[in-house]
């Protein structure tokens, strides 16, 4: 099945809100309801030990509500093209590697070990296009102007998970490409291979997520 090719609904997108809680709290940090260390630790909190797949569909819904809060003086002006692009970016995001997780985790429908593994093997890429652009969103706001403050605050957070979930991602996606290669050489030398999956490992005995607003921990690059 391709997921991408399915649009996500109101309830789809409910429940990535839901099981992200990023969003939420940045929602929190930029109204002004928490603020200072607390907030960003929050926001922060709410992503650091999440898979990369969901904490590319964290940061994506993220991107969301920054691009809601942007300034309107920037927003009409030079960062236009920026949050253009991020907007783009965001909803791709959420169309196929949301698509994909929502599919997994609450519709029991695996992922197709060919059709889905570009896709998998993509989220690094996703996530340094988002890690570039929160930077470049960041740099254009003054955190000493009172209105920006916040703003600033929330982006910082987000380039920091951004990135260090790249590099965790770049992680996992080196140890499934390096599965297959010695997989590879072990079939053209002769040599017996060992027991290495011959395709991208995916998850197809998965949990239902809880009721209410526990985040599920959930990872498309988990071993069968």
């Amino acid at each position: 099945m391709n997921h991408s090719l399915r649009r996500l609904s109101e309830q789809d997108l409910a429940q990535l809100y839901l099981q992200t809680q990023a969003p939420l709290k940045l929602d929190s940090l930029l109204q002004g309801m928490e603020k200072g260390d607390i907030a960003q630790i929050a926001v922060h909190d709410s992503m650091r030990t999440q898979t990369p797949d969901l904490a590319l569909i964290s940061l994506s819904l993220c991107a969301l509500v920054v691009g809601r809060d942007y300034p309107i003086r920037l927003k009409d002006g030079p960062l236009g093209p920026v949050l253009r692009e991020l907007a783009v970016a965001c909803e791709d995001n959420l169309l196929t590697v949301g698509r994909l997780w929502l599919d997994s985790v609450l519709n029991g429908i695996a992922p197709d070990p060919k059709a889905d593994k570009d896709t998998i093997l993509s989220i690094p890429d996703r996530l340094r296009i988002l890690t570039s652009i929160f930077m470049e969103l960041r740099d254009e706001l003054n955190p000493e102007d009172p209105a920006q403050k916040f703003l600033h605050q929330a982006l910082n957070a987000l380039y920091y998970q951004a990135e260090s979930h790249s590099d965790l991602a770049d992680r996992y996606v080196e140890n499934l490409t390096a599965a297959r290669r010695k997989k590879t050489d072990s079939s053209d030398t002769g040599t017996p291979p060992r027991a290495i999956p011959d395709q991208i490992p995916l998850p197809f005995e998965l949990n239902r997520p809880q009721e209410g607003a526990e985040v599920v921990a959930f990872s498309l690059f988990r071993k069968r």
